[in-house]
């Protein structure tokens, strides 16, 4: 295990503390935890000085994300997805990634299609590796602080995708840059970017003067923050097309007044505009129902386009889902949702879960990674050391963890496991043929986005004509597939 777990008391009561021992020794807080009786229903208790040796010796068998579980009598009774109440709607598709947008962008998937090249079109970069939140569920603990990236970095990255690559398309491959510029308007090139990061992207020294820059081109800038730090010129939050704001355990986050989120501080001018406005909270152990209550009253007064629970990625499918029953069981019990997971009010539930090793064997019949087509991640890890670091194909991977195995989610980005490409060589993604840069078979067979891998391929293998995609005019963010 690399981690370090201390018990402990302060003003709160006693916790029990979970220490990354890796370089920049990054810690998580736990106060409590959840039991599961024999009928599979869960309820969640503090962490006691009686009851903390229990849960160490659950976190050595288990982990530090299933350690906290602590299961009395439960039959093994096996769920699947199909037994949870949830309903795919609009806000789902439109302010997440389903799959359900990737129509929209059907030459590329021609193109790859007839000559094996790929079409980066959404990038995702993280910045820096700085967070001042102690999340329970950080799926980056064992990141370190100092991994960061230069303005020069970042400029000459989004030039590759944007610039270059578009020329590019616009010499090797204008068959299908043709039918792309009638539905877009422009060639192959990057149409969404999201800012994203170790928690808080907005606190790295360039923010503001590269939104700036890339506000410039014509790209859809998404942000995914959990703070809005008041050094930051708020007027730079007008570039953006959406922000979501991540919503972290009240206990976590040195920034909320009063350990009350709904008291921090939000721009006006992002409550004032027509931007996407969303929040995102992952449930767990942490949450009680005072909590979804205030957070819906607080959906209300800041106004915003929608409200995503989850859980917690770190888990394995197993427990994943059935944390997803309990999830769906909560929002119907407060009528955040209805008996039939429909939506209601701001809220929607996102039924995000790891796929198998069967499902990854049927899918990926070469072990290649079909997210890598058309999007890139980005991430920071290792900058420090090396003055590059990796791309990956999805911001997913550090919580990959497998069921019956007592292997934990590593939750930190690994080249030598997913990496594809350096940053300074991110063509290379469009410019040489789409490749295996690892079996997805073997490092990815739990992977989140089966669906969107899926979508991509029955792309890849239709019949392409005029009358081959319909598209749905309803759907939002198209950029952001």
């Amino acid at each position: 295990m690399n981690y370090e777990i201390i018990k402990g008391t302060d003003r709160k009561g006693f916790f029990i503390r979970v220490r990354s021992l890796n370089k920049a020794k990054h810690f998580a807080v736990h106060r409590t935890f959840l039991k599961r009786d024999k009928n599979g229903q869960t309820t969640t208790h503090q962490i006691t000085e009686s009851n903390c040796e229990k849960i160490i010796q659950s976190l050595e068998k288990k982990g530090i994300t299933e350690g906290f579980i602590i299961v009395e009598n439960e039959t093994n009774k096996t769920i699947e997805p199909s037994d949870i109440t949830h309903k795919l709607q609009e806000k789902e598709i439109n302010f997440t990634s389903t799959g359900d947008k990737l129509n929209h962008h059907w030459p590329i998937f021609w193109k790859l299609k007839e000559t094996n090249f790929s079409s980066i079109i959404r990038a995702t970069m993280t910045l820096h590796q700085v967070c001042s939140s102690r999340c329970q569920f950080c799926s980056t603990i064992n990141r370190n602080k100092k991994d960061s990236i230069t303005l020069e970095e970042a400029k000459d990255f989004v030039n590759k995708l944007y610039f270059d690559q578009a020329e590019y398309n616009e010499l090797n491959f204008s068959k299908y840059n043709n039918e792309y510029k009638k539905i877009h308007g422009s060639s192959i090139r990057l149409k969404g970017l999201i800012l994203s990061g170790g928690g808080q992207p907005n606190l790295w020294p360039h923010f503001s003067e590269f939104v700036e820059w890339v506000s410039k081109f014509d790209i859809d800038l998404g942000l995914i923050t959990n703070g809005f730090p008041k050094n930051i010129d708020d007027n730079i939050y007008k570039k953006f097309k959406w922000i979501r704001l991540s919503i972290t355990p009240e206990d976590a986050s040195p920034f909320y007044p009063d350990q009350k989120f709904n008291l921090q501080r939000i721009p006006e001018n992002i409550l004032a505009s027509d931007l996407t406005f969303g929040l995102s909270y992952v449930y767990g152990p942490w949450t009680n129902n005072e909590f979804l209550n205030r957070l819906k009253e607080t959906a209300k007064d800041w106004n915003v386009n929608y409200v995503r629970l989850l859980t917690d990625c770190n888990l394995g499918r197993t427990e994943q889902l059935k944390s997803h029953n309990n999830l769906s069981e909560k929002l119907q019990s407060l009528n955040l949702i209805s008996r039939n997971g429909e939506n209601k009010e701001k809220f929607f539930h996102q039924l995000k879960f790891h796929g198998t090793k069967e499902e990854a064997n049927i899918l990926w019949d070469e072990g290649k990674c079909f997210l890598q087509t058309y999007n890139v991640f980005w991430d920071t890890t290792g900058h420090e050391t090396n003055k590059k670091s990796y791309c990956y194909p999805c911001d997913s991977v550090t919580v990959l963890q497998e069921d019956n195995t007592n292997n934990e989610a590593e939750r930190k980005f690994n080249p030598t496991k997913w990496g594809t490409v350096t940053n300074d060589e991110v063509e290379r993604l469009y410019t040489e043929e789409w490749k295996k840069f690892f079996d997805t078979r073997e490092n990815c067979s739990a992977c989140l986005f089966m669906k969107n891998n899926q979508k991509v391929k029955e792309l890849k293998n239709i019949s392409y004509n005029e009358k081959s995609i319909k598209l749905d005019n309803k759907i939002e963010h198209i950029n952001f597939p």
